[in-house]
Parts: structure tokens; C-alpha cells; sequence
């Protein structure tokens, strides 16, 4: 009884299993999105495991248009790396007439991976001619032409993460096309997680979204599965060095394979990190590299121009410039380049001048060519395209606030300009930033001063001058505020202590200076300035104190004896030019 009952249970289970497949390929729907007809599965032997669920031999449960072909080489390709892609055509190989169309289909896909998404790796397999009526080699053709196919139905991983390649393929990326690409490849992921090929075009989203800490951890999650790929190693090198990471960035690009490590993409990846990590030597050598395959690159022609600026090699730096300008003076880091080399070797700041506002008047949201436009405007007391060093510098801050170069810029220029209430703002400002920073007291003490808040410059420069008294511009703003607020003997007092004690030239010079309006008789005074000069005779201020005295006394031609000299320290000081102007007009 229990014999038959068993087998009878057994038959009626087979008969069972045997009529839904049969009707579900009778009556099978063509899926909606794809237009594709499911496998004929009945072809298939059916085996009941112990559990009494069925399963196909050698695809585990894996369903859809390639569940006819062993599991492990449809997971081999849909883990995407060159190694696993390789692994799976080894494995499906056989003779051409052995071969399913479902089995040339994926070949095709797993040839197109290859191609274009390692573009450095061999497709050394046959790949066969294909229907092109299904979501797959549609969605390659589209992506060859840097089109999305949105016609794929996402009925598994390879039909939703293949459109997305097109990141790859397409000349520009906007928004939308961003967006499509990121809701399949999160859906896709959801659907093989581990996927390196999904991982590395999450990375790649992202990295072009500028999401460059989500993009280091997809990246992260492909190196770590296929860390001697030589595309993986590049990008994650590139988003850790972004993201600060310089170190691991060097050690990153450097696990590519043996085989690769001269390749030129690899070669200009380590000549950028190299440059980052400040090993210049290191970098013109990866340069130098990259520059014998490819002499007429024009962007490893700037980079190796930029590094010898950094290295101060002006002489070559102005060789690979003139190279590059013949073929493109309008970019804008050769004009930063070019107006740098004209502002710090050639000392020409009216030709700075004008490069940079040509890359202003190129570029006008340029922050890099703000800045410097400010920098020059700072040194000059001079517009640059027409606005002046804080009004530049503004433009920048509305846009980043706590930078603090366009705040000492800002404050370089609204002191040039004798505002002292917003001078008094930004400086307070940077003070509370920096508050040991000797340029920024400096800067503070004077301001205070002039706005009348005395005692406010003496309490910041004695704070500072308390917890530096090693640094010269501290000790000076010290000594000028404490003259300020207290009496003649008790500065003098001070003066002369500090006369006494110091072996520094400069300091000398400057205490002789500040003596000097301490003095009661024009005597005295002379001799304390002509004591300054002594002890540095490039002292500007003391000579054009004395330039102030006998401008004074009307004797003109020692005034500008001295004012001339005051000139020539000072080359770039438009408002010394004027004065100097008016005087020898006087003079005539």
C-alpha cells in the first residue's frame, strides 16, 4: 500500500512538473519590454532534487534568456573583469555548429565588455554573426553610438547594466543620461552586487557626477576583485588622489600588471600623482616618458611646462610654453602658466597683466584667474580688467567665504583704497582665523589703528608678539601698536631695550625708523632715519619719511632723491609712480 502510494505520488508530481512547463511554453508571453520569447525549457531533461523542487542541470535556478547555459559562465561574464570574462569564453568553447544562439549571443556580449570597456585587452575568441532582435546585442549597437537603449526591459543583470557602458562611449555627458545610467546601474547591482563591471561603472556615475567619495567605494569594491586590471587601477588612483588620498593612490596605480606598466595611461597617471606627492624629479621623469611615445601630446607639453615652473627651471618652462602657444593660446591654464612665468622670472607685470585678463575676458568665472588678477592688483594698487584686488577677490568669496588668499586679497585691496571699516571687517575676520599668522597681524594692527581701535591692535599684537618673540613682523607690529597707546618715555624705553639686545639688521633698521617720531627736533630725527638706513638701506619707509621731510622744506630735489630710491624697491606700486610723476612735473 505504502509502495504504491509512493510512486503514485512520484508520477503524479512528474506528470505535474512536465504539464506547467509544457503549458507555460504553450501559452508563454513574450516578455513585454524585450519582445523576447522565453527558451523552449522543455527541451531540457528535468531532475527533482530531494527537496522535490525541479532544476535545470548545471544553471542552478537562474531563469531568463541565457538560463540554458551553466551558471558559472553567465556569472563570469556578468562579473565583467577581463579575467573572468576570459575564464567564461574558456569554458564555452566548443565547435561553431555545437553552439546555441542564446551561447552566441552572450560570446558577442562578452566580446563587446571587452572592447569596450577594456579597450587594452585582446578578444582572442571567435565571436559569431548574431540575431539582432534581442535587448542585448541592441543594447551594444546603442551603446556604440553613445545612445542609452531604454528598450531593454531589465529583465537581469546584463540587459540593464549594458545600456549603461554607454559612459563609456559618449562624447558628453549630460544630466539626463547621467540619471538614466544611475537608477540601472543601482538596479543592476541589486542583482549581482559583487559585479566588478557593475562596481567600476558605479564609480565611473559618480566620479563624472563629481561624487567623488561615493565613487572611491565602488571603485574600492572592483579593486579589490580585479586589482591588477589596468582601467580599474587608473580611475581609482585618480578619484583616491582627489579625494586627498595621494599614498594610496601611488600604490593603486602602481599593482597594475607587469605588462602594462609602461603603458602611457598608466605612465600619465603616475606622473600626476608623482607632481601631487611633490616629487617633481619623479614626475618629469613619467613625463619625459609619456612625451617620447607621444611627442605632440599638447597636455603632457603644459604639464611638463608646469612642473618646471614649480621647479623654477624658467629657461625650459618659457620653451614648452612658446611650443604649446603656437598651437593654443587660448587655453587657460597655458595663459595661468605664461602670466606666472611674466610675473615671478621676467618681472613683467604689464605683460601679466594682460594675460591674465585675456583669461578673464576668456574664462570670467575662472577662480584660478581671479585670484591671480587680485594677486597682481594686491602688489600694484592697480585694476586688473578693470576691478581691483578686492572687488576680484570678492568674486570669489561669494562663492567660497572662508577662502582665506581672497580674504588677505580683499583686505590688500580695501586698505590700497583707504576703507578701513570693511578693512576692519575682513580682518577681523582673518584674525579670528589665524590668529598667529605674522602677515595677518601685521595687517590687523594697522587696521585697528587707523580705525581708532588703538588699544584693540596693541591687546592682538602683544598676544602674539607673548607667544612669538623670534618673529621679526610680530615683534614690529608689537612695537607700533605699543607706541600708539603709550607715552613717549615708556616707548622709547622700549625701543631702546629692544635696540640693545637684537643682532638683526632689519629689526634695527625698522626701531631707528619708529624712533624717529618719538624725536622732539628735526636734528634727531634725521639721525635716527639716517641710523635706519645704515642698518638697511632698502628700508622704504624711512626713505620716504625723509622724501616726506623735504618735500616739506620745499627742497624738491632731495625729495624725490630719496622717493626715486623709494620707486625702485617698489617697481610695481602704482601710486608711488603718480607721486614720483607729480613731483618731477613740480620740479619742471
Amino acid at each position: 500500500m505504502f509502495f504504491a502510494q509512493k510512486h503514485s505520488k512520484i508520477f503524479l508530481l512528474i506528470l505535474f512538473v512536465f504539464f506547467s512547463v509544457f503549458t507555460g511554453c504553450a501559452s508563454g508571453k513574450k516578455d513585454e519590454a524585450s519582445d523576447l520569447t522565453a527558451p523552449a525549457v522543455s527541451e531540457t531533461p528535468i531532475t527533482i532534487d530531494n527537496t522535490g523542487s525541479t532544476k535545470l542541470p548545471g544553471t542552478g535556478n537562474r531563469k531568463g534568456y541565457f538560463g540554458k547555459i551553466d551558471e558559472s559562465i553567465v556569472n563570469d561574464v556578468e562579473n565583467g573583469d577581463p579575467a573572468s570574462i576570459k575564464r567564461a569564453m574558456s569554458k564555452l568553447r566548443k565547435n561553431e555548429a555545437d553552439y546555441t544562439e542564446n551561447e552566441k549571443v552572450l560570446i558577442s556580449v562578452a566580446a563587446s565588455i571587452m572592447e569596450i570597456a577594456w579597450e587594452t585587452e585582446k578578444v582572442d575568441w571567435t565571436v559569431y554573426a548574431v540575431d539582432a532582435s534581442n535587448p542585448y546585442t541592441g543594447a551594444v549597437k546603442s551603446v556604440r553610438s553613445g545612445v542609452f537603449d531604454s528598450s531593454t526591459g531589465n529583465s537581469d543583470f546584463l540587459s540593464t547594466i549594458l545600456p549603461c557602458m554607454v559612459l563609456f562611449t559618449a562624447i558628453k555627458t549630460n544630466d539626463k543620461l547621467l540619471s538614466q545610467c544611475e537608477a540601472s546601474i543601482k538596479l543592476a547591482l541589486t542583482k549581482s552586487p559583487d559585479s566588478v563591471l557593475g562596481n567600476y561603472l558605479a564609480g565611473i556615475l559618480y566620479e563624472k557626477k563629481g561624487d567623488y567619495k561615493t565613487s572611491e567605494l565602488y571603485l574600492k569594491k572592483a579593486y579589490d576583485k580585479s586589482s591588477d586590471t589596468m582601467q580599474i587601477c587608473i580611475l581609482y588612483s585618480k578619484v583616491l588622489s582627489t579625494n586627498g588620498k595621494n599614498e594610496l593612490a601611488s600604490k593603486v596605480v602602481k599593482s597594475v600588471s607587469s605588462s602594462m606598466i609602461n603603458d602611457i595611461q598608466v605612465l600619465k597617471q603616475s606622473a600626476y600623482i608623482a607632481y601631487q606627492n611633490n616629487e617633481l624629479d619623479q614626475a618629469e621623469d613619467y613625463v619625459a616618458r609619456v612625451l617620447q611615445q607621444t611627442p605632440n601630446d599638447l597636455e603632457f607639453v603644459l604639464f611638463r611646462a608646469k612642473i618646471f615652473i614649480q621647479k623654477k627651471d624658467y629657461i625650459h618652462a618659457v620653451s614648452l610654453l612658446d611650443m604649446y602657444g603656437r598651437q593654443n593660446d587660448k587655453d587657460l591654464e597655458y595663459l595661468l602658466l605664461r602670466a606666472k612665468v611674466q610675473l615671478d622670472w621676467s618681472k613683467n607685470v604689464a605683460a601679466a597683466t594682460e594675460t591674465v585678463e585675456k583669461a578673464l575676458k576668456l574664462y570670467p568665472d575662472s577662480e584660478e584667474a581671479l585670484m591671480l588678477a587680485a594677486k597682481i592688483s594686491s602688489m600694484t594698487d592697480s585694476p586688473v580688467a578693470g576691478k581691483y584686488a578686492d572687488e576680484l577677490a570678492g568674486t570669489v568669496l561669494k562663492k567660497n567665504p572662508e577662502n582665506t588668499t581672497a580674504l588677505l586679497y580683499a583686505l590688500d585691496g580695501l586698505i590700497q583704497r583707504k576703507n578701513w571699516s570693511q578693512a576692519y571687517d575682513i580682518s577681523s575676520q582673518l584674525v579670528k582665523k589665524a590668529s598667529s599668522d605674522p602677515e595677518i597681524i601685521e595687517r590687523h594692527v594697522n587696521v585697528c589703528i587707523k580705525n581708532g581701535k588703538k588699544n584693540e591692535a596693541l591687546d592682538v599684537a602683544q598676544k602674539a608678539y607673548n607667544a612669538d618673540k623670534n618673529n621679526e613682523i610680530i615683534l614690529e607690529s608689537y612695537v607700533y601698536a605699543y607706541c600708539q597707546v603709550n607715552s613717549r618715555d615708556s616707548s622709547l624705553n622700549l625701543i631702546n631695550s629692544l635696540l640693545a639686545s637684537t643682532n638683526s639688521q632689519h629689526v634695527k633698521s625698522f626701531l631707528y625708523y619708529q624712533r624717529s617720531f618719538l624725536q622732539r627736533t628735526e636734528e634727531t630725527v634725521l639721525a635716527d632715519l639716517r641710523s635706519s638706513l645704515m642698518a638697511d638701506s632698502r628700508n622704504s619707509d624711512s626713505l620716504f619719511r625723509l622724501y616726506e621731510i623735504y618735500f616739506e622744506k620745499k627742497d624738491y630735489k632731495k625729495a624725490q632723491y630719496y622717493l626715486k630710491q623709494v620707486v625702485a624697491i617698489n617697481p610695481n606700486d602704482s601710486s608711488l609712480k603718480k607721486i614720483n610723476e607729480a613731483l618731477t612735473q613740480l620740479i619742471n
